[in-house]
């Protein structure tokens, strides 16, 4: 007498406007249908990314769902991360937005069949997530980055003008022109190593592609223990919108000034306080906390160097003493590696 197969559950969360993204009105159906034949029973609930994705995920580890499958873009994807925050739940993802990051970066497939295939094989990894508090606000989980600086005060309106708002154009450039052009930005990583710059912009990374699959740490591993941070000391305006060009698309380009760091645990400080955001949502202005929690999302995905991701680097560089936080030009007075042109001054923390 042949055993009865163990059927398993699972829940699709699916952005209602991926369907008409994809130009394929019965995307959901076929997914559905797809997944059943290779051997899951699949319950689909349809969400908006931020008003409804994360308490349908939340209410779906509860209930006992052992994989959580987002269908949609980046924004489904990562609200659905949050709401499987702390459980052992398997996170499927069936690509469906405009840049898809967190797939390219995966190396998951783009065909939706595919990566019904991939998600039927089971095949996870366990990778890093952050958390990011900013003043005295609530904790709030990301996977991809933390952004403080002029591009997290621009998103809002950049966002609507993708999406045709024309006067939000006008307050997109208004945000560009008015922002403080030298704030101090000290980071302090770790607990007792610390740099200040002055920088427009600052940005703690988890993955390599963010925006428009703009490549902005090329060395990022998903699953290293450790956030990547990127200061860009002296930049101007100007400068930093050159930059951005010319990474769009995964374009590569030679680093010049910008400082990298890597860390488990940072503290920044901006003077004045500038805007924080953290995956697409908006955080205020305040000092901000952010820590790294090791391995605790399981994504079913293929092998790391499937996507954009590196493998972690086999060297580490050992972090210098603590910095006095000392302005002068791009960086401390007493920084004992200070940034030469073209260089990457990375520290890397290995304290487990």
């Amino acid at each position: 007498m042949s055993k009865k197969t163990k059927k398993v559950y699972a829940k699709l969360i699916a952005n209602p406007g991926a369907a008409e993204k994809t130009g394929r009105v019965k995307l959901f159906e076929e997914i559905t249908r797809e997944l059943k034949t290779l051997g899951l029973t699949v319950d689909v609930a349809l969400a908006k990314p931020h008003e409804e994705a994360v308490a349908i995920a939340r209410r779906a580890v509860k209930d006992g769902y052992k994989i959580i499958i987002a269908v949609g873009g980046d924004d489904t994807i990562e609200a659905v991360i949050r709401g499987m925050n702390g459980s052992k739940a398997h996170l499927g993802i069936i690509a469906g937005g405009t840049a898809n990051n967190l797939a390219k970066t995966l190396g998951i497939p783009e065909d939706p069949m595919q990566a019904c295939a991939l998600i039927a094989s089971g095949q996870f990894r366990k990778l890093d997530l952050g958390r990011v508090k900013v003043g005295g606000r609530k904790k709030v989980l990301f996977f991809e980055l933390v952004t403080i600086g002029i591009a997290a005060a621009v998103y809002p309106d950049a966002m609507h003008a993708s999406k045709g708002r024309l006067s939000s154009v006008k307050n997109a450039i208004e945000t560009v022109l008015k922002h403080e052009s030298k704030p101090k930005v000290t980071v302090i990583m770790d607990g007792d190593s610390s740099v200040t710059v002055e920088s427009m912009l600052a940005v703690v990374s988890n993955v390599p592609l963010l925006g428009t699959s703009m490549l902005v740490d090329p060395d990022s591993s998903l699953d290293d223990g450790l956030l990547d941070v990127s200061l860009y000391p002296n930049f101007s305006k100007a400068e930093l919108l050159a930059y951005s060009s010319k990474i769009n698309h995964q374009g590569k380009t030679a680093d010049g000034g910008i400082q990298r760091y890597r860390a488990h645990k940072l503290k920044i400080k901006t003077s004045p306080e500038l805007e924080v955001m953290a995956d697409g949502v908006m955080l205020g202005t305040g000092t901000v906390k952010i820590k790294l929690l090791p391995g605790a999302l399981r994504v079913i995905a293929p092998p790391v160097g499937a996507g954009v991701e590196k493998a972690p680097s086999a060297a580490a560089v050992e972090m210098p003493p603590p910095i006095s936080p000392i302005v002068v030009g791009n960086v401390t007075d007493k920084d004992p590696a200070p940034m030469l042109d073209g260089q990457r001054a990375e520290r890397i923390f290995q304290r487990r």
